[in-house]
């Protein structure tokens, strides 16, 4: 029977699955840009995401030779699929055909359709690793940008043109943005590479940038040598469980895909990233123990901006530093003054236990300063860590028993402060998936590398109780949903007093063929903050209330266009004043016929009465470039984009963006204020592949 069942699966996938390079890559991008859509973030990183998807579109994941890390690197398997996944192939032995997963209980349609580009079948094999075959089949591939908005700044104003314009608080570089990479892989077990950036305002080969560059970084990454499971050199990022003890990088928080609210921690990955901040300079190991043990320990140092305390000539201490400044930016003399101004050494690791259903780990982290970290406490900051040294401790795991899956972590940090985070997932039903989370942070736990899941960026002062929903509810029409209420434990910005809040989501998505598809989105957030009364002058607390409706469709109409058209409207209240933000925009991308040319257009009217009714919206942009902008005041905005490739070894990109505002004389303030109601940018940049 299963040998019947090859021959028919074999010739059905012959047919309808053997995709084009250009359909793997568009799946690539929905799942992308999937991701970016549901954040409201302008400033997101999803390069490591990007890396390991076009890894596993040119190396397609063995299903008779995996295991559960390498499946949950895709990103579209549940913990749930990735158990019965496995299970089944223990107790069937290896797929003869692909179509085996209809088999596998949990694993639908929709999920089989989605993963099929980044799967494979195959006997198992084991590849001892050489050195001359790693560097003579690598594949390398090299990035060049340039980046720039070409309408007027402020900070590129010549002060000797202009008297009333100060030249200590002009940009010192250029207008233009530069970026650099080249990275070479060998399948999954060798990567290195090279990274530069130099941000717009920044100097390049001048200045305190001599050496060209304002920021570079590099990597050397070995999996599977000797004991080695992972060897990691110079950059890399470090991830542990639910990422309350140590999680650098990114980390998804509440969207549409209600289950991305659970962290699953990689351990050790290469940094080929261009945050300045989000990353860990040293060396990591990740060494296999045996058949059940597994170890992880790295150490860093590297030089991190920060704001310089001012020493008085009567102060007996040695500097100190009021705060992190974490932007990246080095475009004027005080950004300059910060840059690399604290000497800061991270060292940890994280020993682990993992049987067939469960897996239990042992992390600490500690952190040092070469100054300590003196900030001017205010009650939205009393319990923040202040000092030289932090050393954070927690003890995280998984288990599955059945249809649950229970996760978790609970750190200490070195005051006997404790914050926790603990979650059940439920596949109650073949067309039902449930999630829960819970998390209590103490408002004096401190952990300087926490991305757990949570309301605040730091992890502290925090209550809440999470519950998701994904259901199918029928072969074309599926939902999720999910409530949390949370409550601060501590003042927080601009709170004078306890607060709390809750947020509810829900979305319909309709399948109306493979071809078209929408969906409707209603979100709602409510939470507290100050205000004055102008009679009593007694600041107290009043609602925020922000609601957001969304209606968006999709639609190919053949192999070569495809739509997006989307109407989102949103309604901010906060105390007596209510402002509305409505965005209303159409997409295109086309792709040529006969020659290699894809084109991407946007058209999209807005209007926000104020900021706080601003709307975001994910926009197509260069490979690793994620734009998510926010749509206020009144306008339009329009931008075009051209991707050509020459012979498979080249691939170029050319983008133009304009916001066109008609409401405003002035776009932005400070030196980043446009004097009109125009801003223009152009990006272009050129892959190469050899």
């Amino acid at each position: 029977m299963k040998h019947l069942l090859f021959i028919i699966s074999l010739f059905i996938f012959t047919l309808g699955w053997a995709q084009s390079e250009e359909e793997k890559q568009r799946i690539i991008e929905q799942r992308i840009e999937f991701i970016g859509d549901n954040l409201e973030d302008s400033d997101i990183d999803l390069t490591t995401y990007f890396d390991e998807l076009y890894y596993f579109f040119d190396n397609p994941i063995n299903l008779n030779n995996t295991n559960f890390e390498e499946l949950k690197k895709l990103r579209l398997l549940s913990d749930l699929q990735i158990s019965y996944l496995l299970n089944y192939l223990d107790q069937n032995g290896q797929m003869l055909t692909i179509y085996e997963l209809n088999a596998v209980e949990t694993i639908d349609k929709t999920t089989l359709e989605m993963i099929l580009p980044f799967v494979t079948l195959g006997e198992i094999e084991k590849e001892d690793f050489k050195w001359k075959n790693a560097f003579k089949y690598s594949k390398n591939e090299v990035f060049l940008r340039y980046e720039q908005v070409l309408s007027q700044k402020a900070g590129y104003t010549d002060p000797q043109n202009d008297s009333l314009v100060d030249a200590n608080k002009q940009y010192l570089g250029s207008p233009q943005k530069y970026y650099l990479r080249f990275r070479s892989t060998y399948k999954d077990r060798l990567s290195y590479g090279l990274t530069a950036e130099k941000d717009a305002g920044e100097e390049f080969f001048k200045g305190a940038n001599k050496y060209g560059f304002d920021f570079y970084s590099a990597h050397f990454f070995v999996n599977d040598l000797w004991k080695f499971k992972k060897l990691a050199v110079g950059d890399f990022q470090v991830n542990f469980g639910q990422g309350l003890t140590m999680w650098s990088g990114f980390g998804i928080g509440k969207s549409a895909d209600v289950f991305n609210a659970r962290r699953y921690a990689y351990g050790l990955r290469p940094y080929t990233s261009v945050n300045e901040n989000q990353f860990l300079r040293g060396v990591g190991v990740n060494l296999d123990l045996g058949e059940k043990l597994d170890f992880t320990a790295f150490a860093s140092y590297k030089r991190i901006d920060a704001n310089i305390n001012a020493v008085d000539s009567t102060d007996i201490f040695d500097n100190s530093f009021s705060s992190f400044q974490t932007s990246g930016y080095h475009r004027t003399v005080n950004e300059m003054d910060d840059k690399g101004q604290v000497g800061e050494f991270i060292t940890g690791g994280e020993f682990a236990y993992r049987g067939k259903r469960f897996r239990i780990g042992v992390s600490s982290v500690f952190s040092s300063y070469d100054q300590p970290l003196n900030a001017n406490l205010q009650p939205y900051n009393l319990y923040k860590f202040n000092g030289q040294q932090l050393l954070t401790s927690g003890i995280n795991y998984r288990y599955y028993f059945r249809k649950l899956s229970f996760f978790g972590e609970t750190s200490m940090s070195d005051n006997v402060k404790f914050g926790t985070v603990n979650g059940i997932a439920w596949h109650a039903d073949p067309k039902l998936d449930l999630l829960v989370i819970y998390r209590n942070y103490d408002k004096a736990f401190q952990s300087l590398y926490s991305r757990a899941f949570g309301e605040s960026s730091d992890n502290s002062s925090e209550r809440g109780l999470y519950f998701g929903i994904q259901a199918r509810l029928s072969k074309r029409v599926s939902a999720t949903a999910y409530y949390d209420q949370f409550q601060y434990t501590s003042f927080k910005w601009l709170t004078d007093d306890l607060s709390e809040g809750r947020e509810v989501f829900a979305q319909v998505n309709f399948n109306i063929s493979r071809r078209a598809s929408f969906y409707v989105r209603f979100r709602n957030k409510v939470t507290e903050r100050d205000t004055k009364d102008d009679i009593t002058g007694i600041d107290e607390q009043v609602k925020l209330n922000k609601t957001n409706i969304r209606v968006n469709y999709d639609q190919r109409i053949n192999d070569r266009i495809s739509l997006k058209s989307r109407v989102e409207w949103t309604r901010f209240l906060f105390d007596k004043d209510e402002s509305n933000g409505l965005l209303l925009f159409q997409d295109l991308i086309f792709s040529f016929r006969k020659v290699p040319l894809k084109l991407y257009t946007r058209l999209a009217v807005f209007d926000a009465d104020t900021y706080d009714a601003r709307i975001y919206a994910y926009e197509n942009d260069l490979l690793y470039v994620f734009s998510i902008p926010s749509y206020y005041n009144r306008g339009m905005r329009t931008y075009l984009m051209a991707k050509y490739e020459i012979g498979g070894m080249f691939d170029i990109w050319a983008r133009v963006g304009l916001w066109n505002y008609q409401n405003v004389e002035t776009i932005s303030s400070g030196l980043e204020e446009i004097d009109g109601h125009n801003k223009l940018d152009l990006k272009i940049q050129v892959k190469m592949r050899f």
